[in-house]
């Protein structure tokens, strides 16, 4: 699992948030695409070890944005036990820090939490250099006395792809296994920018990242910026995934009402072909800053009554597993204060929608003997 000869070119060293003396403070890296690592949120990970949210080589060809935009890494995380008092994280990403409304953090960054599934205590974020691909930075660097086995879940970045990425440890720490998930299901989000979590401040604060802690589930997102429009082909890749433990469908905010009522239907449809009993939630947009004023408020009604419509619909046909939620419910009283630029949500808006949707996921996972 070492990799000792591991030299990146362009590692800037002015940019180690800890600066270490390699002889007195040594590291010893591992690949964390290796066991005992746990590498969850890739649906194809186990085939193709790649940290990429959609197939490298689909059936059907994918929309090309659609296609860039699974190499960021939105929702992925890297599980393990250590009793390491140090720990360092090495990466070179595919791109600079270029998100003027987002914090370079949440486009860039590595979150550590520590503690197990449920009890998971945020620790540090490695913030990355404006001008840099390629950064270390120490996530915790404890006194030698408070070693013990610690449980360890880092997220990856939300707007960035991942080329290289290394953790290093002390020389003889002790790494294991992550504690398992109570199934081999998954949660599978697919949406917009605000599924992909724009504009976190950092990783572990997305809605879905945030919901992966109060669920002892794989979370698989499936956000794509601009470019979640219901395709065909996207819903045929996303079909492929195995073990799905329900599907959560929210991309009202990336097409217009005319594009909303000619994909969605034909999307559940072909997902249905190959699920016919796996719970599907649409959910509508939350509130925009500019719903406030008439003509804008009568496209986003025209969207969430169509979702609503249709899930109806389904019902009557003898659909169980479908249900609607209302997202301009999610951000309750002063919801446009929950925005960066009244849309993308901040930590905050995030927060409250994990808040609102946690009871609807809790139930819908319970009612299929998930949870």
């Amino acid at each position: 699992m070492e990799n000792p000869n591991y030299n990146w070119n362009n590692l800037s060293m002015e940019h180690v948030l800890n600066i270490r003396d390699e002889e007195s403070d040594p590291i010893e890296w591992h690949d964390p695409k290796e066991y005992p690592f746990q590498v969850s949120g890739f649906a194809w990970f186990k085939q193709e070890k790649l940290y990429r949210r959609m197939p490298s080589l689909p059936k059907n060809k994918l929309p090309l944005c659609v296609k860039e935009l699974a190499n960021c890494t939105s929702g992925g995380q890297i599980r393990f036990k250590t009793d390491s008092v140090k720990l360092v994280i090495k990466a070179r990403l595919s791109g600079v820090v270029d998100i003027g409304h987002m914090p370079a953090a949440g486009q860039s960054g590595f979150d550590v939490y520590i503690g197990e599934p449920g009890q998971q205590h945020f620790l540090a974020t490695a913030i990355p250099p404006i001008f840099e691909k390629t950064y270390e930075a120490t996530l915790w660097d404890f006194p030698s006395s408070s070693s013990q086995l610690r449980e360890v879940t880092i997220n990856l970045p939300l707007y960035q792809g991942i080329e290289d990425l290394l953790l290093g440890v002390e020389p003889e720490a002790i790494i294991e296994a992550p504690t398992p998930y109570i199934s081999d299901k998954r949660v599978l989000f697919y949406g917009t920018s605000i599924t992909q979590g724009s504009s976190a401040s950092r990783p572990g604060m997305s809605y879905t990242n945030i919901l992966s802690r109060r669920f002892q589930l794989e979370f698989i997102n499936l956000g794509f910026s601009g470019s979640g429009k219901g395709e065909q082909e996207v819903a045929m890749a996303i079909r492929d995934i195995e073990n799905p433990a329900c599907l959560v469908i929210d991309y009202e905010a990336n097409v217009s009402p005319e594009e909303y009522e000619t994909t969605l239907v034909s999307f559940i449809e072909i997902y249905r072909e190959y699920h016919p009993l796996i719970p599907i939630i649409v959910m509508s947009r939350i509130p925009h800053a500019m719903d406030i004023f008439p003509d804008q408020n009568l496209e986003t009604m025209r969207r969430r009554n169509h979702s609503k419509k249709v899930v109806e619909q389904f019902k009557q046909d003898g659909d169980a597993r479908i249900r609607f939620v209302d997202g301009s419910r999610l951000l309750g009283m002063r919801w446009h204060e929950g925005t960066v630029d009244g849309e993308h949500p901040n930590d905050y808006g995030f927060m409250k929608m994990a808040n609102g949707l946690e009871a609807s996921l809790w139930s819908t996972l319970k009612s299929v003997g998930v949870m």
